[in-house]
């Protein structure tokens, strides 16, 4: 199985397991919550691997060494993933922003700086 597959695997798992979550959310279901979270962070780990695998040297210069405290998601329209970190530029400015790395399935990474965490 190529690695693309994988992504487009993993992707969908995780997507999966995160409309599992929400329903358990609704439920007040936490413990269920709980084993939810682990198997993503499991996934996000994996994809974050794919992703400093594949990365541009001025997006490996800037990520962390694993994704730990950053925020991701999945852009299920675009079939990609994002992980979204302060943008180090900006760590001492009053005024902090935001940047999203972002792997799809063809192992495209992009940056976007400036970007925004819309509901």
């Amino acid at each position: 199985m190529s690695s693309k597959e994988n992504l487009k695997e993993m992707f969908s798992e995780w997507n999966e397991l995160n409309l599992k979550a929400q329903e358990s959310m609704g439920q007040f279901d936490f413990s269920n919550i709980k084993k939810i979270r682990e198997n993503q962070k499991t996934l996000e780990d994996a994809i974050y691997e794919i992703l400093k695998k594949n990365a541009p040297e001025n997006i490996i210069e800037i990520i962390p060494e694993d994704c730990g405290e950053m925020e991701v998601g999945f852009d299920t329209e675009g079939d990609k993933f994002y992980f979204v970190m302060m943008d180090p530029e900006t760590v001492d400015e009053e005024e902090l922003k935001l940047i999203a790395i972002t792997i799809d399935i063809d192992k495209n990474i992009s940056m976007i700086k400036n970007f925004t965490i819309e509901d």
